[in-house]
């Protein structure tokens, strides 16, 4: 693992530019095939089990928590990587267990592995154990391709980091269209659809298992060098522990960094007489060795700012609630929308997939992204407006609110239209469910509406978890970032379960149901949490002239 202390940090191996792209180069390309597969899955899984005789609730459940393993299993990603094996290793043990995954997941889709019946799901252990296997690999991928792959290029200059993280995200979301475009037509209209989806996409998965391996002598691999996740431990023992002798009355004593940063708090609001700064030490500040403990101030305080960065991260939870809807709620809500599509010179109606619906966000994000780095941005940096992650954030957080209240709008007319007995009865793969006659475009909007969220609010956060934590904790900062994806997705399993089957009913049920109800506690959970955020914005800005210049956080 590349740390402060490694040698080569100090002095930078030469330069080799053909080097440099042949490695770069495989690791997109090994990206893109990975993301490929992983969405492939997430946006066909939950069809693929409600055909299989899975309730809503149950396969709702199943996209979750292969989610949620995916992103919170990024942590440990992260520690095998740093403390066991390196990244290179990691990522081939990663690229290994999806092969493994998609290969059992082919067999259960021909039948072999165990019966699905028709009528009630069979298989329940198998199926979590293979999407658990799935979740793991992504998580140890998702974890170690963005650092191993800035490690082969960031030696090509200033802008070498740069350019390679915007062909990362482009990269992402063109695997997520291939996969979610490509496959999910397979796996709707070709006979044995989704045995032939998920073995494409298996061979897909070896294809960048061997692309990754083959790069080996181009690569650039650092030996691991012990994870910084056990002296954060460390720093947390020392301070509880510290913390708890004190007497009662404790010494008050000045830290030197809250002096300079008082200072030039003072300075720059042009205040000279000189103010006390003396604060009584914070329960962290024990695990410093001026307090009794044994770690350096330096090491304590980046402790505490990434703290500061979980509490920001922990207020992006409603923004993952919403945005999982892509893959659980828009798709029950798109099964009960009119798919059918006349066809000139036909008799008979083209179904499009309730799963191309989520190519609009992918769509959106790519069209979008462009648009803003080259136009928008720029032009409100020349006329002295300056967008900040902060305030990125927020924006996404009002577009992902739009988002949820889109589609629970859409939901209570469509729920409407069915009772005054405009509805039909269309058949997916051999299934029969009932539906409004409501189109199923017009949940469009909210697709898009949940790109814009994206743009703003998911692409800040990731940017965020690389700007403004210490250099030695940028790897637990974005696993930090990745597990509260997880931790959005738990939750929203747990939401499902305790709102089921009052208000998620099972597909023959589902205008029983009241799935509005969901999406607007959805929107009304964002929405408390918007203005919380926006409010402590607002807040920090009348302080921010109090606060050091160019702070990554404002």
């Amino acid at each position: 693992m590349e740390t402060e202390s490694t040698p080569l940090l100090q002095r930078p191996a030469p330069w080799d530019p053909r080097r440099s792209a042949i490695a770069g180069g495989l690791v997109l390309v090994t990206l893109t095939l990975e993301r490929l597969a992983f969405y492939a899955l997430v946006a066909n899984l939950f069809l693929f089990l409600s055909l299989g005789g899975w309730s809503p609730r149950g396969s709702m459940t199943a996209v979750l928590i292969l989610v949620g393993v995916a992103h919170f299993s990024a942590l440990g990603g992260g520690w095998l990587a740093d403390g066991l094996v390196g990244r290179y290793w990691a990522l081939v043990i990663g690229l290994s267990l999806y092969v493994i995954g998609f290969t059992l997941l082919s067999v259960m889709a021909s039948g072999v592995l165990c019966h699905r019946s028709p009528i009630l799901p069979s298989c329940v252990p198998e199926t979590y154990g293979i999407l658990i296997c799935v979740g793991i690999a992504a998580g140890t991928v998702r974890a170690n391709i963005p650092s191993f792959g800035a490690e082969q290029v960031k030696y090509g200059g200033a802008d070498s980091l740069r350019k390679f993280f915007n062909w990362y995200y482009w990269c992402v979301n063109t695997g997520s269209l291939l996969g979610v475009g490509a496959l999910s037509y397979v796996a709707l209209d070709m006979t044995d659809g989704f045995l032939r989806a998920f073995a494409g996409t298996g061979g897909c998965l070896l294809m960048a298992l061997i692309l990754f391996s083959l790069g080996r002598p181009y690569y650039l691999v650092h030996r691991p060098a012990g994870s910084v996740l056990r002296s954060i431990l460390c720093i947390l023992r020392d301070a509880i522990g510290g913390c708890c002798c004190q007497p009662g009355q404790g010494s008050i004593q000045s830290s030197p960094v809250l002096e300079r940063h008082n200072l030039l708090s003072q300075q720059s609001a042009g205040h000279q007489s000189p103010v006390s700064t003396a604060q009584a030490p914070s329960w962290l500040d024990y695990a410093k060795i001026r307090y009794g403990g044994s770690h350096h101030d330096a090491a304590v305080e980046d402790v505490k700012r990434l703290g500061i960065i979980l509490i920001l991260f922990t207020s992006l939870l409603p923004y993952w609630l919403v945005f999982f809807q892509i893959e659980t709620g828009f798709q029950e809500q798109g099964l009960h929308l009119k798919i059918g599509f006349p066809q000139e010179g036909k008799g008979s109606n083209f179904n499009m997939p309730t799963a191309w619906l989520s190519l609009f966000d992918q769509v959106f994000i790519l069209a979008l992204i462009p648009l803003m780095n080259g136009i928008i941005y720029p032009t409100l940096d020349k006329i002295g407006v300056r967008v900040s992650l902060l305030t990125r954030i927020a924006t996404g957080m009002g577009f992902s609110l739009l988002a949820a209240v889109s589609a629970g709008v859409l939901e209570f007319f469509s729920v409407q239209q069915w009772r005054e007995g405009y509805g039909v009865i269309q058949v997916i793969h051999n299934w029969t469910y009932n539906a409004s006659d409501i189109s199923l475009l017009w949940q469009i909007p909210q697709y898009c509406l949940v790109g814009s969220a994206e743009v703003f609010a998911g692409v800040a956060g990731l940017e965020f978890a690389y700007s403004a934590a210490p250099r030695p904790l940028q790897g637990v900062a974005m696993g930090m970032f990745s597990a509260m994806e997880g931790v959005g997705s738990l939750l929203g399993t747990t939401l499902i379960s305790a709102l089921s089957p009052v208000w998620i009913r099972h597909d023959s049920q589902h205008f029983q149901g009241h799935l509005d109800y969901y999406f607007f506690l959805l929107a009304g959970i964002q929405g408390v949490a918007f203005v919380l955020f926006a409010s402590w914005l607002v807040v920090r800005r009348y302080r921010i002239r109090q606060e050091i210049p160019g702070d990554i956080t404002t």
